[in-house]
């Protein structure tokens, strides 16, 4: 992939787990463009269902990965995707994970990319940027999604009561959440994870049948969730998302099992209380 060296990233962390049915079908190094390797993803995405089943954004535009140089000179990113379904893709790991996270959650990228190219229209009206094209901006690209059964662990993570999370209700953080990392930046970090990386995580309520589903399914209602929670929360701001140090998550790194990991407040900050 031009140079592209994808040896050294692990598909089998958890954190992977959306995206790593398509990651590891990639070749570990090699010459072809990303976009070709993507474009090449998508197709044995489809199925042979022609048309039918094609990958599309949100104005309904097909989904094609092509050079950066595809992009013309002056015209928003987000705006020629919205418009014309292609893609503008470099040859480096922060593209990577942007067309995996398109596979893995395209009713969720779409929405994001269409919320993003009406903000733009309303900002060139000279309206400005926007809290709602700055929370978009942020899960789009350091987002993670927390489907989650319990009340009580959604308000510990609000609270940032993160003893309660991770120590002392530890089984059913395990048992009644499940995290989703979306945001292509966030992924980017994690090839090489350190232990003050911290999401902007959006909590989806769900039921306890969530759990039984297989992980295809979980990922599709996921993807769904979100993608309609987008279409009816207009007033969506980044504060709808609540700072999760992700290594802290139980199964996501080797140290956390030890108490003591979650003391150090430089990481496990205490944060605002006042309820959303």
């Amino acid at each position: 992939m031009a140079g592209l060296d994808l040896t050294h990233i692990d598909w089998g962390q958890p954190w992977f787990a959306g995206i790593a049915h398509k990651g590891e079908l990639l070749a570990p190094s090699g010459d072809e463009p990303l976009c070709d390797s993507l474009n090449r993803l998508l197709t044995a995405g489809e199925g042979g269902h022609g048309a039918r089943g094609r990958t599309r954004v949100a104005s309904g535009k097909p989904l094609v990965f092509v050079p950066q140089s595809d992009l013309p000179e002056g015209r928003a990113y987000e705006a020629h995707i919205h418009q014309t379904g292609r893609i503008p893709t470099r040859d480096n790991l922060h593209d990577l994970f942007n067309g995996l996270a398109w596979f893995a959650f395209p009713q969720t990228k779409g929405r994001l990319n269409a919320m993003q190219a009406r903000a733009l229209k309303k900002a060139s009206a000279a309206e400005g940027r926007g809290p709602l094209r700055d929370a978009v901006t942020i899960f789009d690209e350091n987002g993670l999604v927390l489907a989650c059964s319990s009340d009580e662990l959604a308000q510990a993570l609000r609270r940032f009561d993160w003893r309660t999370l991770f120590v002392e209700r530890r089984t059913a953080t395990l048992m009644q959440t499940e995290p989703w990392a979306v945001g292509h930046g966030l992924l980017e970090k994690l090839v090489r994870p350190y232990k003050a990386i911290t999401a902007h995580t959006l909590i989806v309520p769900v039921d306890d049948s969530y759990f039984r589903a297989s992980p295809q399914q979980r990922r599709t209602t996921i993807d769904r969730l979100v993608a309609d929670w987008l279409d009816n929360w207009p007033f969506f701001t980044a504060r709808d998302l609540c700072p999760l140090p992700v290594l802290g998550l139980p199964g996501w790194w080797p140290d956390n099992t030890s108490p003591g990991f979650y003391d150090d407040t430089e990481v496990f900050r205490p944060g605002r209380t006042r309820q959303r």
